[in-house]
């Protein structure tokens, strides 16, 4: 607040021409201070109480005659006693109240408990945590998950666990593999980058790759389900996924949702072989792409792409020869009726 309005403020207050608010403003001060505040009064005892408590307030403002005989420092004196009032009711607001306190102790916030080496982090808030692992490595741990980790890898593999799911980045050593355990999968690799997503009382679980080369296997079966056939690792690549049951069990190769172009690259083609433009959305995403040759022989197109996902290149391409396509498994498969040369 301006001074000018701080003393505007107590001359409105002493003459009965403020609001509700800054008369309470004004009211608390002198509560503050033992001033006792009458319930019913006639406007004469009215007056003559804000009279009292006015002289009050010269008397606080003026403990050095000498130095307060200017009437713009006692204003200025009313305006810090004023702001005073302001900020210590600021303080009064912002205090928790009774009963509030065990309240804000359970407020969500990210926790890490160390012991015996090792490390785990909690993540109960709306959004992911970055932890910075010993080797370099680095992991989103997204919300409701669970992270452990030594604080220093010691042995021949560098091995956490996940409840949840994290998205990782490890640096590479091929000296010493990195593996990621949860109740469900054991995902290794040398050094790329990954989500694993295994939250518990879910069925399934997946493994999603970015880049690299990662092997995944599920975990030891229990001895409770020794009987069940454990279906064989799988190893990723780039933009592919595996998705575990438990209920099977069994492990599914797929394409990833949305795959990322792995190097970026024009991709711009002025009436070329449809053959090759397929081949450098090949290149550029690492999908597998499979088509009929023969068919696409005489097909040639012109098309310039720019930040569109694959699946809308695919359909754009499509739209321009009256073609089709469909995802299996880790492939798409392109159809085309072909092209008639003229």
């Amino acid at each position: 607040m301006k001074k000018p309005y701080l003393s505007e403020l107590l001359k409105r207050y002493l003459h009965n021409d403020c609001t509700e608010g800054e008369a309470w403003t004004v009211e608390q001060w002198y509560e503050a201070r033992d001033v006792p505040r009458p319930a019913a009064l006639t406007p004469a005892e009215t007056a003559a109480t804000k009279a009292k408590m006015w002289r009050q307030v010269q008397a606080q403002m003026q403990p050095q005659p000498a130095l307060w005989h200017s009437p713009v420092l006692r204003w200025a004196a009313a305006a810090i006693l004023v702001l005073g009032v302001g900020l210590s009711m600021l303080v009064a607001l912002q205090r928790p109240a009774v009963g509030t306190k065990a309240a804000l102790g359970r407020a969500a916030v990210v926790r890490f408990n160390a012991a015996n080496g090792w490390i785990t982090c909690t993540n109960p808030t709306t959004k992911a945590t970055t932890v910075a692992l010993a080797d370099g490595s680095t992991v989103a741990l997204q919300p409701n998950s669970r992270l452990r980790y030594p604080k220093r890898f010691d042995g021949p593999e560098r091995c956490v666990t996940l409840s949840g799911e994290a998205f990782f980045e490890v640096a590479h050593d091929p000296r010493h593999p990195f593996r990621v355990l949860t109740d469900k999968l054991e995902t290794t690799v040398l050094g790329t980058s990954f989500t694993v997503r295994a939250f518990p009382g879910q069925a399934d679980a997946a493994v999603m790759v970015r880049t690299g080369r990662v092997r995944v296997a599920p975990s030891p079966t229990p001895l409770a389900d020794a009987q069940r056939a454990t279906p064989p690792a799988i190893v990723l690549l780039p933009n592919q996924q595996v998705v575990y049951s438990a209920v099977a069990p069994e492990l599914r190769r797929e394409l990833v949702a949305q795959p990322a172009q792995l190097a970026p690259q024009l991709l711009t083609f002025d009436e070329r072989p449809v053959a090759e433009v397929l081949a450098s959305l090949q290149a550029a995403y690492g999908v597998p792409i499979l088509y009929d040759g023969a068919a696409l022989a005489n097909c040639t197109v012109s098309l310039a792409f720019g930040q569109e996902s694959l699946f809308d290149k695919l359909d754009l391409l499509c739209k321009t020869l009256g073609a089709s396509y469909e995802r299996e498994d880790e492939k798409i498969v392109f159809r085309s009726r072909g092209c008639h040369s003229e």
